[in-house]
């Protein structure tokens, strides 16, 4: 731990104008001005490594241009403004002046204390409360890890932060309430292992293998699990915000209740797998392939399926709001009262896809296909359905309020009922109305 003891002193000369003195920093005056140390906060802690702004201006609150020199007792200088950012302050306890002077020597001073911290990621999620007082302030040596792979493959509790472990047989191992955050365990085999609880936070599993894995209280949020199997999984209700699991695998998985939000699902495929009432706001599903997965209820507000393949899904009362279906193949979906606001739909085909009931608000359906389908009790309000093709399709009770029909094609279409379509936008161009 670091104490830091901060001084000031300005100088000011002297001057006359008419008998009156004048105050200026850092120049000639008869009286010293009053200076204060406005950054960083008295008796602050901070880790070593972290970057710290020193600040002194008047107790008025203001600049101060001259030039102070600013000096640990332990580092030597380490700036020489009024105003200036550091970060290498060493170990130990630091005594830091800083000073100015004036012209006839007048100084004045204030004094501030800091704690510098050595870091550790222990002490940093300790500090959150964020950690049990059971793990160890210092991480495992690599070699110490070893030794334990080869005896007992006892792990629990263990600080393994920071550590790169890549490439290492950890399977039949336990790590129940391990600390093994921001460490790389790329390529490395979990199968059969205990993980109850462990922390992985920021760490890279890319490719490791947790087949037949104890994951139960494991909080996937920020891992990089890129390319991993999770087939046969039970992970329903797990959080995995923000996770990297681009061309991951999702066979058979029950991610009912999973909390994806931000998570990055890039070309990944999920077949067969259980996804109701999950959470996939914002998440990043573009060229990914999926087949015969259930959404029922999901929430994919702003999620990005551009250029997915999407095969016998159901997304019946699913929140669709602003997701970004562009080039993508839908086959077989079923979006039965689906709420699909703000979604991007144009130069679609869509005749295989159920939107009885659908909620179209601001949609942009334009250029697509549309044709055949049952879209009645529809909502379309503010809609771009440019070019759309709704030939033939049953349209009753639907909601046409400020929808821009600019070309689109209502041949044969049953428009019984249709609410609000004189209000809708160029009419004029309409084919078949």
């Amino acid at each position: 731990m670091i104490v830091l003891a901060v001084f000031f002193f300005f100088g000011f000369n002297g001057c006359s104008d008419g008998g009156e003195s004048k105050t200026r920093i850092g120049t000639e005056s008869s009286q010293p001005a009053s200076i204060r140390v406005s950054s960083p906060a008295n008796e602050a802690t901070y880790f070593t490594g972290k970057e710290i702004l020193f600040e002194a201006t008047t107790d008025d609150g203001e600049t101060i241009t001259a030039p102070v020199i600013w000096t640990s007792d332990l580092d030597g200088p380490i700036g020489m403004e009024s105003r200036f950012k550091y970060k290498q302050l060493s170990a130990g306890t630091h005594t830091i002046a800083a000073r100015m002077k004036g012209g006839v020597g007048n100084d004045v001073s204030d004094r501030i204390f800091l704690t510098i911290e050595t870091f550790t990621w222990a002490a940093f999620y300790r500090k959150n409360n964020q950690l049990s007082p059971r793990i160890s302030d210092e991480a495992m040596a690599v070699k110490d890890v070893d030794i334990i792979l080869k005896t007992t493959k006892n792990f629990d509790r263990k600080n393994l932060s920071g550590l790169d472990m890549s490439a290492r047989n950890f399977s039949g191992a336990s790590f129940e309430y391990a600390f093994m955050v921001h460490s790389d365990f790329s390529n490395s085999d979990f199968r059969h292992s205990n993980l109850k609880n462990a922390a992985i936070e920021y760490s890279n599993l890319t490719n490791v293998k947790l087949a037949d894995a104890e994951l139960s209280g494991v909080d996937f949020s920020n891992a990089n699990l890129s390319k991993v199997d999770f087939g046969y999984m039970y992970l329903s209700g797990f959080k995995m915000t923000n996770a990297n699991l681009t061309g991951c695998t999702f066979f058979k998985t029950n991610l009912s209740y999973t909390d994806l939000t931000k998570a990055v699902l890039k070309g990944a495929r999920l077949k067969q797998t259980v996804m109701v009432k999950a959470n996939l706001t914002g998440a990043d599903l573009s060229d990914a392939r999926i087949d015969r997965v259930k959404f029922s209820k999901a929430r994919l507000t702003n999620a990005n399926l551009t250029g997915s393949t999407i095969r016998n899904v159901i997304f019946v009362g699913c929140n669709l709001h602003g997701v970004d279906f562009t080039s993508a193949k839908l086959v077989d979906i079923d979006m039965n009262n689906a709420d699909l606001t703000g979604a991007q739909l144009s130069a679609l085909n869509l005749k295989k896809v159920i939107l009885f009931g659908a909620k179209f608000t601001d949609c942009n359906l334009s250029g697509s296909d549309l044709s055949n389908l049952n879209l009645v009790d529809s909502d379309f309000s503010n809609a771009q359905l440019k070019g759309t093709n709704l030939s033939n399709t049953n349209l009753s009770r639907s909601n046409f309020r400020n929808a821009d029909l600019d070309g689109a094609n209502l041949t044969n279409a049953n428009l019984e009922g249709a609410l609000n379509l004189d209000k809708a936008l160029n009419l004029e161009s309409v084919v078949g109305l």
